[in-house]
Formats: structure tokens, C-alpha cells, sequence
């Protein structure tokens, strides 16, 4: 399974916990955290969690996208989808 796919299903999952005014948009340049962004510091730490959660289980790998080597440096950028998708895919390469 490709993380495109498990963003996509994880963001899914969390939109239905939501109402429809915080729902998450998985397109790639929907911007998950900095000034532009409208999430907030839970659901993003939920749709984290989701994340790793089915890496986990679908890829048998274990990642930890709180970390904060990680998370500290995307906090006050304007971080997207894509940006999300690139960094999981560059540190699960370094996992191997």
C-alpha cells in the first residue's frame, strides 16, 4: 500500500469524527499545519497517530511522526499533504 493511500484513509477516518467546518481535505496541497492552516493541535495529532497506526499494520513498519526532530521543524511552516507524503516516504527509506 502506497502512503498516498494511507494519508488518504487515514484523513477519511478522521473526517468522521469531525464536523463539516473542520473536515480535512487529502488533496495534496491542503496545508496540515502552520499559519495557513486551520487544523487544530488534536486533529492533527489524531490524523498523526491514524497515520502511523496504519503504516504500522500495513507496512509492518513502526514510524513516529511526533518526534520532535519531526514535528518542531514543520510546526511554524506552511506544511501540506504532499510535504507529509514525502517526509513519511524519506524516513521510512532511512528505517530499512
Amino acid at each position: 500500500m502506497k502512503i498516498k493511500n494511507i494519508i488518504k484513509e487515514s484523513v477519511d477516518f478522521i473526517n468522521l469524527q469531525l464536523k463539516k467546518k473542520n473536515k480535512i481535505n487529502s488533496k495534496k496541497n491542503f496545508f496540515i499545519l502552520g499559519p495557513k492552516s486551520n487544523l487544530d493541535s488534536l486533529i492533527i495529532v489524531n490524523l498523526f497517530l491514524e497515520i502511523e497506526n496504519k503504516i504500522k499494520k500495513n507496512l509492518k513498519k513502526k514510524i513516529n511522526l511526533m518526534e520532535f526532530d519531526f514535528f518542531d521543524k514543520k510546526i511554524n511552516s506552511n506544511y501540506r499533504i504532499q510535504d507529509l507524503e514525502k517526509d513519511i516516504n524519506k524516513k521510512l527509506k532511512t528505517k530499512k
